[in-house]
């Protein structure tokens, strides 16, 4: 039984990345040599993980050309650290303390919605910058589209969902 071009696309990535079974593989190549649509995403994907490989390769190479100077040696006075150190965690533990034991306002927005607001923002930040290097390549059309669609769906309350949804057809 073939596998749908659903199903497909969720594997397509182990099997660039050869993660996958032998039998699950063999599946896979068999869609791709029928089915033209999940082929010309299989391509755009490897074009995509041959592109992060030269830029990964190129950046090792410039921190590989870094010296960074060897630093001079100083005496370190550890009571003024250990008293540095105490005072933080103080102030640490009394934080904690306080904010599980005074309940927050409804309307008031709490450490963690932020700090998942800043990860949706910066998640779909790279998956616009991600999808519009893909767009150069005339191919990939209908993968750069699905794109944009993901990004508006998945992170509505971003920028990059603003321009996405400016940029989607």
């Amino acid at each position: 039984m073939k596998k749908s071009c659903k199903d497909i696309e969720q594997m397509l990535v182990d099997y660039a990345d050869d993660r996958l079974s032998q039998s699950d593989s063999s599946k896979v190549a068999e869609h791709l040599a029928t089915c033209g649509q999940c082929r010309r995403m299989h391509n755009a994907l490897q074009k995509s993980l041959d592109l992060a490989g030269v830029i990964w390769a190129d950046n090792l190479e410039q921190i590989e050309n870094i010296h960074i100077p060897a630093a001079k040696t100083r005496k370190i006075r550890w009571q003024r650290y250990l008293a540095i150190a105490a005072s933080i965690l103080i102030v640490a533990t009394t934080s904690v303390v306080w904010r599980t034991l005074v309940k927050p306002k409804d309307n008031e927005i709490t450490f963690a919605e932020i700090e998942l607001k800043i990860n949706e923002s910066g998640n779909a930040a790279q998956l616009l910058a991600a999808t519009e290097l893909l767009a150069g390549q005339s191919d990939v059309q209908a993968l750069i589209q699905q794109q944009y669609r993901y990004i508006v769906e998945r992170y509505p309350e971003t920028n990059s969902a603003v321009k996405a949804k400016s940029k989607m057809q």
